[in-house]
């Protein structure tokens, strides 16, 4: 299920994210200042330096030693990466993980995405750079012999959604698709009934906060 959901979620979120690598007109998600928490270590796992997409796109290793503020943002080398079409639960808003165990999602959602970059070992390629400190990226990640846009893996896993534009249009349509599968599932964050959705949160509020 899993294979199938990415694999028709990734073509539609290659026909809209790939042509954007050397596009100057995308939409550019809310950038916020949030506590950095370090991450994971990936260790000595490497991908291979010379990875790259067949149309000459060049992608590099996540960042070792990447600082994450959000499910979705991280720090490396003194600039802000936002993953392109993917939206974080909110730090700041509850979930019930069981009877009486309450979790900040956005730290348990930060938690899970670190594990599954660990465990994925992705390929990242800038799409735009907003300014000197902050840029957009694409990533890719590593599921056996094959890859799988990471963001759409996310989402299917539960541990990331569908992101929208200051006018309530999905980013990248495709991600839908692997929303509402995992939804179905109720894998990831979707397992806990209270969950607050960001994306509805962030709609209430205007879009002023993530």
């Amino acid at each position: 299920m899993l294979m199938s959901t990415l694999a028709a979620s990734g073509l539609f979120a290659g026909i809209s994210v790939l042509p954007m690598l050397a596009g100057p007109n995308l939409p550019e998600p809310p950038r916020v200042q949030a506590p950095i928490i370090p991450a994971q270590a990936l260790g000595s796992e490497r991908v291979a330096a010379d990875s790259h997409e067949s149309d000459g796109t060049e992608f590099a290793p996540f960042p070792e030693h990447a600082q994450f503020e959000t499910g979705d943002t991280w720090i490396s080398g003194g600039r802000r990466y936002r993953l392109y079409g993917l939206q974080a639960c909110l730090r700041g808003t509850s979930v019930t993980i069981s009877p009486g165990v309450i979790r900040d999602c956005g730290e348990l959602n930060l938690i899970m995405v670190q594990a599954l970059i660990r465990d994925t070992k992705p390929v990242c390629t800038t799409i735009k750079d907003i300014d000197q400190n902050n840029a957009v990226v694409g990533c890719q990640t590593t599921t056996g012999k094959r890859r799988y846009d990471l963001a759409t893996y996310m989402i299917a896993e539960g541990w990331g959604f569908a992101a929208v534009d200051t006018t309530g249009q999905l980013i990248v349509p495709g991600y839908r698709v692997a929303e509402e599968s995992a939804r179905s599932a109720r894998v990831g964050l979707w397992a806990y009934s209270d969950m607050p959705h960001p994306v509805a949160i962030l709609a209430g509020q205007g879009g002023a906060q993530r």
